[in-house]
């Protein structure tokens, strides 16, 4: 800033621009001391952008536009006549996307679970409905209340019969959890010998728990149970 500062005050103070006793003040007290203060630096700047600057400005150039010269192109050079071709269009390969494997045998477990629980309910259902018919052709019913097995597991058919001790027209079945909770019940039809028979599917709500479950069937004040063992995995 050192030389071209003082400069600067000079071409004001020769031009008459400014105060001449504060410029000559700030050019006494730079050149002795190589400071100004930020007030005086602004005010010679200000004087100068005014005063000065707008005469330095440099005029712009001319520009001289020379006219473009027109290029023809050569003429094309004769063309040959290429001996016919046959191409064929080769059709582009279709990406397959890639099954997946995880989902693929999520789905197939589902639908095999599926059509067993629907298995089962036909089963329960024809049975049922042929009551009459299976007794007389199963072996006799002797016991009070008898299961077909001592063991299941999940989605197992339990095969419940019995023979009541008294006369009655109906009883009351029930399955029961090793937590004494009843999960099923069912009012079958007492036979004139006394002999009753149903289904059940083992599984559903009140049947997480692996143990003893009881089987109780309920008459004329009277109450016969069994028991068996139940596990939670589905049979093989």
């Amino acid at each position: 800033m050192g030389q071209f500062f003082t400069d600067d005050i000079d071409v004001l103070l020769n031009s008459g621009h400014g105060d001449s006793e504060r410029l000559s003040k700030i050019k006494a007290d730079f050149a002795a001391k190589k400071l100004v203060t930020i007030e005086d630096r602004r005010y010679v700047e200000g004087l100068v952008s005014r005063y000065i600057t707008p005469q330095a400005q440099i005029k712009p150039e001319r520009i001289v536009k020379i006219p473009e010269k027109r290029i023809v192109p050569p003429p094309p050079p004769p063309t040959q006549t290429a001996p016919f071709e046959l191409k064929y269009k080769q059709k582009p390969e279709e990406e397959k996307p890639i099954p997946k494997i995880g989902g693929k045998m999520k789905t197939r477990s589902m639908m095999i679970a599926v059509c067993a629980i629907v298995a089962a309910i036909l089963a329960v259902s024809y049975v049922a409905m042929n009551q009459d018919q299976m007794s007389d052709i199963d072996t006799p019913v002797t016991q009070s209340i008898e299961l077909d097995s001592g063991s299941y597991a999940r989605g197992d058919i339990v095969s419940i019969s019995g023979k009541t001790k008294t006369a009655t027209s109906i009883v009351k079945l029930a399955i029961s959890n090793p937590g004494g909770q009843e999960i099923w019940t069912e009012t079958v039809n007492v036979k004139s010998d006394g002999i009753f028979t149903t289904l059940a599917i083992a599984g559903g709500t009140g049947w997480e728990q692996a143990g003893k479950y009881t089987v109780s069937a309920t008459y004329s004040g009277t109450v016969d149970t069994i028991t068996f063992d139940f596990t939670p995995s589905e049979a093989n």
